[in-house]
């Protein structure tokens, strides 16, 4: 039962399980664990306090906002193993993964009418433009395939997120803002974060990591033959980000990137514990789904 008791409340610091360990086993009261922690550094207190009032506020039920980051990144750059980390630190049950949905959608979708929906998304390119191998399709097909991604995953957060007030992690490589409706992305509890590997030799290494640790049954070499088409993406989807506020982190070493990414969502949840709940009625996929849902007899009432 972790989630379940306030230490595990000492996750969201981002400090070590040793050290953690070392704080708990070490203090008898809540005063001791905070001087503890001022000793390790005064963020880690901070992020403490932080997510420890947000917790006690959602007790109080005086704050009704979600807990929702996005991680955008391409294969191998770090997006699954960060979203883990969060989701744990956090104690946010719902982690949603990119690949998966996409793998689910393609049952629902008519492959005649979005060929591009059904290859790799370094492939898109041969259903676009003049089908051609060129620079300006591989990018084309890229924001084709996301299109269709981001309608799906906007529709997730808008919903179970933001409507509901669910906390979840999402996690894919398709994320573009510019394809989010500002008022879904700029919502106080959407908490978007795009990753990139400034290293292309780090990048291989990890693409060859990826069938020992995660795809057990993946093929490292397919990825390996098309990274340069990956690497473009990542250009592209990192401009995109910086274009509309939204933060970009280098992940080449990964414990500094994941530092910086706690400093991004404790400063988010000091927003979510000013303001306590926010007007969600004026954004129109939220419209859509409360008509949609009067479809439910409890809901025409």
């Amino acid at each position: 039962m972790i989630y379940f008791e306030r230490y595990s409340w000492l996750l969201a610091t981002n400090l070590r399980l040793k050290e953690i360990g070392e704080i708990l086993n070490s203090s008898k009261s809540e005063e001791e664990i905070e001087s503890k922690l001022e000793v390790f550094g005064k963020k880690y207190l901070e992020r403490y306090k932080v997510f420890k009032e947000y917790k006690s506020l959602v007790s109080k039920g005086e704050v009704k906002e979600s807990i929702i980051p996005i991680i955008g990144a391409l294969p191998c750059v770090g997006k699954t193993t960060i979203a883990r980390e969060i989701a744990t630190a956090f104690g946010i049950g719902n982690v949603l993964g990119g690949d998966a949905i996409r793998a689910s959608y393609r049952e629902l979708i008519d492959p005649e009418k979005h060929p591009e929906f059904f290859c790799s998304i370094y492939g898109a390119w041969q259903y676009v433009g003049d089908k051609t191998e060129t620079k300006e399709n591989i990018i084309l097909g890229f924001y084709k395939q996301s299109e269709i991604m981001n309608r799906l995953m906007e529709r997730i957060v808008a919903d179970r997120g933001i409507r509901d007030g669910e906390s979840m992690v999402i996690e894919y490589l398709h994320f573009l803002s510019s394809q989010y409706n500002k008022k879904v992305l700029n919502h106080p509890s959407v908490i978007p974060i795009v990753l990139k590997l400034e290293s292309e030799e780090i990048h291989r290494e990890r693409i060859k990591l990826r069938d020992v640790l995660t795809h057990l049954k993946g093929n490292a070499k397919r990825l390996l033959d098309v990274l340069d088409k990956y690497r473009m993406m990542q250009e592209v989807q990192c401009e995109d980000a910086k274009k509309h506020g939204v933060p970009v982190v280098p992940t080449d070493n990964f414990s500094q990137a994941l530092d910086k990414i706690f400093d991004i969502i404790t400063e988010r949840i000091k927003l979510l514990n000013k303001i306590k709940e926010t007007e969600h009625e004026h954004i129109e996929i939220i419209k859509k789904i409360k008509e949609e849902r009067k479809r439910n007899p409890e809901e025409r009432k």
